[in-house]
C-alpha cells in the first residue's frame, strides 16, 4: 500500500502554515558561500538552532555504503547542511547523493517560504535516511543493485559453487557463469569486457577458473594478487554511474518533480522523525491518512521512477552535472602516471593473452593521489596553503574538472571490482582507495571545520595498504602513509579533523542494512571543538576521550 499523490497533496495543503509565515529565514537558509565558511558561535548557548558551517570527509566502505547515509543524516540533524565534501570509492557515490539531497527544492523551501536552518537540516536528514528505504522499496531494480555493487551475484556464484565446478569442468562453469550474468535486470551493469573475455579467451580454462574465483570473492576486497589490477571486473561502472544518476535525479528533484507530494512527506516525517533512524521514521503516521512515512516515501519514489524511465530521453540527469557546481567537492581516485602506464598496459595485455603469472612493474613514485573537482577547488587545494608535509599531500594530483558521470565511472571502480581503467589523458585510474581520510584535502580546499566519517579498524594490512603494495609501495612509504604511531598521512588526517564520527560498520554483515544504519546513526562523535559540543542542537553522544584505532590517534 502506497500513499497517493492526492493524499500527500491534501496533507500538504493542511500543513502549509507550519512553515510559512512563522519562518524568519531568508532564501538559501542553511547554505554558506563556497567551501570556506567561518563557524559562528551565535546562538550556541540559546535554544535556537545554529547553522554550523562544516565540510565532511567520508571514508569509502564498499557495499556498506548505507552506513554513510545514516551517519550523515544524524550529523546534519544536529549541525545543519554541509558546506563541502570529499570522498573516494563508494564515498564518491555518497558525495553525489549528499549533494543531490541538498539540492531538493523541499529542503530549503517550506511551501511558499524559506525553511529555517533547523527545518532544512531535518528535511535533508530525512532524505538521507530514506536512501535505506529506496533500496528496499525498489529492491530488484538496477539502481538497488548499483548500490549493493552486485554482491548478490557473488553470493549466487558461491551458492552454485561455480569456482569448484571451474576446476573440474571449465566448459560447464563458463556456461553457468554466462547464464548467471545474463539477468535482464542486471545486463547493463555487467562488464561487457568480462563477457567478451569469457567467450573469446586464448586460454579459456585459466580465464574461467580465475574469473569464477574472483566473482565468488567479490566482497572480500582482498588485495594480494596483481591480477586485480588487470582482470576485467564483474561491474561496468559506467552502467553503475547511470543508475546512481537516476537516484540522484530523484532526490534532487529532476524529472517530473512532485512538489506537493514532497512537501507533504517533509511536513509529516522530517521534524517528527528527528532523532529517529529510518526504521523508526518509516513507521510514523502521516497525519490521519492511514499511511505511514515509509509508504509515503514509496508513493513518491515508485511513480517518479516509472515516469522517468518512460521519458528518460527528455529529462536531464543529475549524473551529467559538473562536480562542485552546487556543493564544493573533491572526488579522489589513484592515478598511475609516467613510464608506469606502459608497464601496467603490458601486464594487462599479458593477462588478456592468457599469461598466468603477471608482474605489474609499477613504480610507486608514478602513483599519484588524484582528485576530480571544479577547477577553482582543485587550484585552491593544490596550493597546500596549510603547508602539510605528509606523503599523501605530496602526491596530490589534480585530474581536472569533470561531470559526476566521469568521476563515478572511475572512483568506485576499486581493484577486484574492476581492473585499472584508462583515463582520457592517457593516465590510468586504479580506484578510490588512495584517500580514505580526506580531511587534509578539505582543509586545503578552504574548509574551516571538518567532520571525518570513518570506522574503527587497522590500516596496515588493509585494502588500501594492499593495493599500494601491489603498485610498488615500500616499507618506508607505508610508514609515511598508514602508521598511526608515527607522523603519517593518516595520523595527520585524523588529528586534523575537528570532529570524527566513529562507527563500527566493519563488524556488521553488509546484508544487514538495518543494523548497519542503526549503528552508524548512533555512532560516537569524537570532538572537543565548541562548534560541535555547545548549543541546544549539539549531538548527545559526544565523547572527546573515546579512542579506537582508525578513529583516533593513540
Amino acid at each position: 500500500m502506497r500513499l497517493s499523490t492526492v493524499a500527500l497533496t491534501a496533507l500538504f495543503s493542511l500543513s502549509l502554515s507550519a512553515c510559512g509565515e512563522d519562518s524568519d529565514s531568508s532564501e538559501g537558509a542553511g547554505q554558506c558561500d563556497g567551501a570556506k565558511c567561518d563557524g559562528t558561535d551565535d546562538g550556541k548557548d540559546s535554544d535556537e538552532f545554529a547553522q554550523q558551517s562544516y565540510c565532511v570527509g567520508v571514508r569509502g566502505n564498499g557495499e556498506l555504503i548505507t552506513a554513510h547515509f545514516a551517519s550523515l543524516s544524524r550529523i546534519i540533524e544536529h549541525y545543519g547542511l554541509t558546506s563541502g565534501v570529499s570522498g573516494g570509492s563508494s564515498a564518491s557515490i555518497t558525495s553525489f547523493l549528499l549533494e543531490s539531497v541538498q539540492m531538493n527544492p523541499a529542503v530549503t523551501r517550506c511551501g511558499e517560504e524559506a525553511c529555517s536552518d533547523a527545518e532544512a537540516a531535518n528535511r535533508a536528514a530525512l532524505l538521507l535516511k530514506s536512501l535505506q528505504g529506496y533500496v528496499v522499496v525498489l529492491s530488484g531494480t538496477p539502481e538497488a543493485a548499483a548500490i549493493s555493487q552486485l554482491i548478490p551475484v557473488a553470493q549466487q556464484a558461491a551458492a552454485q559453487d561455480i569456482a569448484a565446478l571451474a576446476e573440474t569442468d571449465p566448459v560447464a562453469a563458463q556456461a553457468a557463469l554466462e547464464e548467471l550474468l545474463a539477468s535482464e535486470d542486471l545486463r547493463d551493469l555487467i562488464n561487457p569486457e568480462l563477457i567478451g573475455l569469457l567467450q573469446s579467451s586464448p586460454n579459456p580454462t585459466y580465464h574461467v577458473q580465475d574469473i569464477s574465483q574472483a566473482i565468488v570473492g567479490l566482497a572480500s576486497f582482498n588485495a594480494t594478487d596483481p591480477r586485480i589490477l588487470v582482470r576485467p571486473g564483474l561491474i561496468d561502472f559506467s552502467g553503475v554511474a547511470e543508475k546512481i544518476g537516476r537516484i540522484g535525479s530523484f532526490y534532487a528533484g529532476y524529472g517530473n518533480y512532485d512538489a506537493a507530494g514532497f512537501e507533504g512527506f517533509m511536513q509529516a516525517c522530517a521534524t517528527p522523525g528527528a532523532g529517529l533512524s529510518w526504521s523508526e521514521v518509516a513507521a510514523l503516521p502521516v497525519g490521519d491518512t492511514g499511511f505511514n512515512c515509509g509508504e509515503a516515501f514509496g508513493g513518491l519514489a515508485v511513480p517518479w521512477r516509472t515516469d522517468f524511465l518512460a521519458n528518460e530521453d527528455q529529462y536531464d540527469s543529475r549524473i551529467d552535472d559538473q562536480i562542485g557546481a552546487e556543493l564544493p567537492a573533491l572526488i579522489s581516485t589513484s592515478v598511475i602516471t609516467g613510464p608506469s602506464v606502459e608497464r601496467w598496459a603490458g601486464a594487462r595485455d599479458a593477462y588478456f593473452a592468457g599469461v598466468e603469472e603477471i608482474e605489474l612493474g609499477v613504480d610507486f613514485d608514478d602513483v599519484k593521489f588524484g582528485y576530480f573537482g571544479a577547477q577553482t577547488d582543485l587550484d585552491t587545494a593544490g596550493r597546500n596553503s596549510s603547508e602539510f608535509s605528509d606523503l599523501k599531500t605530496e602526491k596530490f594530483h589534480a585530474i581536472g574538472p569533470a561531470s559526476w558521470r566521469t568521476a563515478l565511472s572511475y572512483s568506485p571502480a576499486e581493484p577486484g571490482l574492476a581492473r585499472a581503467l584508462e583515463l582520457p589523458d592517457g593516465t590510468v585510474s586504479a580506484g578510490g582507495w588512495s584517500d580514505l581520510h580526506p580531511t587534509l584535502a578539505l582543509r586545503n580546499m578552504g574548509c574551516d571545520n571538518v567532520v571525518y566519517v570513518t570506522r574503527t579498524d587497522v590500516e596496515v594490512g588493509g585494502f588500501a595498504d594492499g593495493v599500494a603494495t601491489l603498485l610498488g609501495m615500500d616499507d618506508d612509504s607505508r610508514t609515511k602513509l598508514y602508521d598511526l604511531d608515527n607522523d603519517s598521512s593518516i595520523a595527520n588526517s585524523v588529528a586534523e579533523a575537528d570532529a570524527v564520527w566513529c562507527t563500527n560498520w566493519n563488524d556488521i554483515p553488509a546484508t544487514d542494512i538495518v543494523a548497519i544504519s542503526e549503528d552508524s546513526y548512533n555512532a560516537t562523535l569524537i570532538t572537543e571543538d565548541p562548534s560541535f559540543t555547545m548549543g541546544a542542537q549539539a549531538y548527545e553522544n559526544i565523547d572527546p576521550e573515546f579512542t579506537a584505532e582508525g578513529c583516533s590517534v593513540r
